[in-house]
């Protein structure tokens, strides 16, 4: 695992041209991954954040990676909204700062945290591949959480109109710190449940504040799913 993080960091600053799909002709660090660069990442979550994403959102990406779906809501806000993105992982950080800079996506802000339900410092495990770091007590980095519930109440951040959360099993404790706001906001979903426990929550949480929930890959091979979740009666 560490000679291939070295090669990556070293292969960072060589790009290549997208071929297809959302981010067709934008730029790339080739060493990403062969689907980022055929437009074949994630098929089912990208149709369904492309589906439901309106020009001129705010745009919270929990658990941002590499900058894939921060890239994707740039483009389609093209100059209106904002996009949040907060990602703690150091080499994903690397990486995310210098898709938005080759492609001038100005209007993307990074924090460089984890999110959970409170503000402290924690363990993050980084000795895995680069989508799947993830807070964990016995984790080889100390890295800063923040609630972005709380940063949102005391006014640090804007009310988000979609908030997309990816953080490899700690989805119940971000949503758990964004409670009120999502209660209170009704903001769109997109949702990564990865163990049953977590999938269970995040439907009980979605029926309690009445949203509207398609589950993208019920069949999941990892184990993984996707929620879409829309305000409105399910």
């Amino acid at each position: 695992m560490k000679f291939k993080h070295y090669f990556k960091v070293l292969l960072s600053n060589y790009f290549t041209t997208i071929k297809a799909g959302p981010l067709k002709d934008r730029k790339w660090i080739w060493i990403s991954g062969n689907k980022y660069i055929t437009g074949r990442e994630e098929p089912y979550k990208t149709e369904a954040f492309l589906s439901h994403f309106k020009k001129g959102e705010i745009f919270f990406d929990i658990g941002a990676h590499i900058g894939y779906f921060s890239a994707m809501a740039s483009v389609l806000n093209n100059g209106e909204g904002k996009v949040f993105a907060f990602e703690p992982r150091p080499m994903n950080i690397d990486f995310f700062k210098k898709h938005m800079a080759k492609n001038h996506f100005s209007d993307v802000t990074l924090f460089e945290v984890a999110v959970g339900d409170t503000d402290k410092e924690v363990r993050f495990d980084s000795n895995r591949g680069s989508a799947t770091g993830r807070i964990a007590p016995d984790g080889n980095l100390e890295v800063k959480q923040v609630s972005v519930g709380r940063m949102v109440k005391e006014g640090s951040l804007p009310v988000p109109t979609f908030i997309k959360i990816d953080v490899e099993g700690g989805e119940i404790e971000v949503l758990k710190g964004l409670e009120e706001l999502i209660a209170t906001t009704k903001p769109k979903l997109l949702v990564a449940t990865h163990n049953a426990e977590c999938h269970s929550f995040v439907l009980e949480f979605l029926d309690k504040y009445s949203y509207s929930y398609t589950i993208l890959n019920p069949d999941a091979v990892k184990g993984d799913t996707e929620i879409i979740a829309l305000p409105g009666v399910h």
